[in-house]
């Protein structure tokens, strides 16, 4: 029997006729809604955001915190591809997604929460501990960006970044940045290279900004992902000192991007630029934000 699947919250809202379209326009979407029918006429009406009587839920979520890939499968077959071959896989069936979810959140890494769109909650206590204060002359640090005030003269960019069924084998990433309305500089890419997650796309979009806005120019870049804010004006300080590795003595991820941000931030310095972070809330009512998540779902979907 075919099943529609309704997505009425989610990078492309419609109607897709496999459920592994309809995930990758959901995984990584935060606040996502979606449903199955077996009419096509009720899959419409709910994409629409009309209510629709009854829907075709599946009866099972198997959640997959330690696999490849990671997620929520709705079809056993599917769910037990992911942790084949994996070493000390972590799954479980569960009667409801919230219940998955939750699976997830708890035994899941960070890339495994955020595939499903979910906020990763850091910890209260802190990794590393810095035995005495660090002075960093070629970046401001995250903690003096909203207390500091930038120099005059300063050029607003917003990047983001975004990958289609991010955390699962074929997702796409790509990347935004806006510098204005109708501004020529307004960039929407593919991610190059593997692996293409949503960290990479949000780290590989600040690299892009700092190249093309005029090395001269101050620069403030207005970003949701406090991930990539804090490896280049926090976390980067101590791993430069261990040799670009963990506490666990693992390499740092994606630090070809860091490190490529870092050169473009210091290569501005010696110019007599420089370069400021903002944080702000990710697809809420900030217009720069939401246009450069656009134009990184845009990157996402080109060849």
């Amino acid at each position: 029997m075919q099943k529609y699947y309704a997505v009425q919250a989610g990078f492309v809202p419609g109607v897709y006729l496999t459920y592994s379209e309809c995930q990758a326009q959901t995984a990584g979407f935060k606040g996502a809604i979606f449903k199955s029918f077996i009419s096509r006429d009720d899959a419409e009406a709910f994409a629409a955001g009309k209510k629709v009587a009854v829907a075709d839920e599946p009866a099972k979520f198997y959640a997959v915190a330690v696999g490849n890939p990671t997620g929520i499968f709705t079809d056993w077959s599917e769910a037990s591809k992911s942790i084949t071959g994996i070493k000390g896989p972590k799954y479980k069936r569960f009667g409801t997604r919230a219940e998955a979810v939750a699976y997830i959140r708890q035994y899941g890494n960070r890339e495994a929460i955020e595939a499903l769109g979910e906020k990763v909650v850091e910890p209260v206590k802190k990794v590393e501990v810095e035995e005495e204060p660090v002075t960093i002359k070629k970046f401001t640090p995250i903690q003096e960006v909203a207390t500091k005030k930038p120099a005059e003269d300063v050029l607003d960019v917003w990047t983001d970044g975004s990958s289609l069924a991010n955390g699962t084998a074929g997702s796409r990433a790509g990347l935004g940045v806006y510098f204005g309305d109708k501004d020529p500089r307004n960039l929407a890419e593919r991610l190059p290279g593997e692996p293409q997650t949503n960290q990479r796309a949000e780290l590989m979009a600040m690299q892009r900004a700092l190249e093309i806005a005029p090395l001269e120019q101050h620069v403030r870049i207005h970003s949701d992902s406090q991930y990539s804010i804090k490896c280049v004006t926090e976390w980067a300080v101590g791993w430069k000192r261990k040799n670009w590795l963990t506490a666990n003595g693992e390499k740092v991820k994606n630090q070809d991007i860091i490190r490529a941000v870092l050169d473009k931030i210091d290569e501005r310095n010696k110019a007599g630029g420089r370069t400021y972070f903002q944080w702000v809330k990710g697809h809420a009512t900030n217009v720069g934000n939401i246009a450069a998540d656009r134009l990184a779902v845009r990157g996402a979907n080109l060849p």
